[in-house]
């Protein structure tokens, strides 16, 4: 079955099930615990917060476990925003395009006084240091910008982002949501520009249910989560030891294979999109700088749940855009901003291509395609038996 999905979930990697098997037996114990079994626990669990912190270029003690990007992202915008009202900072700067878990908690906080603003991207996608500097000023407690856009694979700039920022709202605190990113570009520039950032194991071949909050020294988040001295007083809650170290191996291997990776998958979306295109589809952005898996496209006049559940029926996995909003039926926000044509903003798929992906899986990917578009009576154009050999 040819998985198209990988910017919503990918295979977990051998390495970190080798790594992890005999924690079951070692490492079951609350963390917390003060007897020899805890201890072992919180040694698992503390080696894995100092790899993390060392691969991302942050200190053990800016890593705050979480249970996944979206709690994550939720925390930075929250407990920024807080702080924000309680010093006199009530303005949010965010991109439009941002996923719902950092715009969702924003939008909840104009209730309480905060004036929300939403950076346009342009026509590629892109959220632009400078479309940004013109909505900074000294009253901004937060700016949110991630470093890839989930669902159109498009890469924002964000050391120019973090100059415009630390040069026109010096007090506002930086967030950016990295989950997309990780398999692919150096996080370490990335820690370096920003104040927050969020990253899930899930994306890197590690496992559901555990994320990262990197949170710069300094930077001020009231608990989250009570209940418990946890994670530095910050996330009460009985840690996940097992769950840390997976994602400490999985990241460890993502940065190892970053390059070559990168590489393989960028020429395998290029054959697979050249393929696409001739079966009629097109590309819905075009922007310089993308990350290797994604191809965002759209078949005009035919409707994405009908391309989908055609694919899903032929054994091939995609997706609309982001998977929590699955099952929804309204037009992605994304594809809303850039503003395309309702003919063709209905007949939006993403497919995402990872590790595993394989020439033979873009062979069997665009047959399913062909087949599929050709039965809703899309458009086969002649070159696309060439580029479906």
């Amino acid at each position: 079955m040819p998985y198209f999905d990988h910017a919503a979930a990918t295979p977990v990697r051998l390495e970190v099930l080798e790594a992890i098997a005999p924690l079951f037996t070692t490492a079951y114990a609350n963390p917390s615990a003060g007897h020899a079994s805890g201890r072992s626990a919180r040694a698992v669990l503390d080696n894995a917060r100092e790899e993390i912190a060392q691969l991302l270029g942050a200190q053990p003690g800016e890593i705050i476990f979480t249970s996944g990007g979206t709690e994550s992202d939720n925390w930075a915008i929250a407990g920024t925003l807080e702080r924000g009202l309680r010093e006199g900072l009530p303005r949010a700067v965010v991109s439009s395009i941002e996923h719902k878990a950092v715009l969702e908690p924003a939008e909840r906080f104009q209730a309480r006084g905060v004036s929300l603003v939403l950076v346009e991207p342009n026509d590629d996608g892109e959220v632009t240091a400078q479309a940004l500097g013109a909505l900074l000023d000294e009253s901004v407690s937060l700016v949110s910008i991630m470093a890839a856009n989930n669902e159109l694979g498009v890469v924002n700039d964000l050391g120019a982002i973090a100059k415009t920022v630390r040069q026109r709202a010096s007090r506002a605190v930086i967030h950016t949501d990295a989950v997309q990113v990780a398999p692919w570009l150096d996080l370490q520039a990335a820690t370096a520009a920003v104040d927050l950032m969020t990253v899930s194991s899930h994306k890197l071949g590690g496992l559901k249910g555990t994320g990262v909050l990197l949170a710069k020294e300094g930077v001020r988040l009231d608990a989250f989560v009570l209940g418990g001295a946890q994670e530095l007083g910050r996330r009460a809650g009985t840690q996940d030891a097992i769950g840390a170290m997976a994602m400490a191996v999985a990241l460890r291997c993502a940065v190892r294979d970053r390059e070559i990776d990168g590489a393989r998958v960028a020429k395998l979306r290029h054959r697979f999109v050249q393929g696409l295109l001739a079966l009629g589809a097109t590309e819905t952005v075009k922007a310089k700088h993308m990350l290797p898996g994604h191809a965002h496209v759209a078949f005009a006049g035919l409707a994405t749940d009908e391309l989908l559940v055609g694919f899903d029926r032929a054994g091939l996995a995609a997706a609309a855009g982001s998977s929590c909003a699955s099952g929804a039926t309204e037009l992605s926000h994304v594809v809303a901003a850039l503003g395309r044509d309702d003919d063709v903003a209905k007949g939006i798929v993403r497919f995402s291509l990872g590790r595993t992906t394989t020439n033979d899986d873009v062979t069997e990917a665009l047959a399913i395609v062909e087949a599929t578009v050709g039965r809703l009576g899309g458009i086969r154009l002649p070159e696309a038996a060439r580029l479906l050999d």
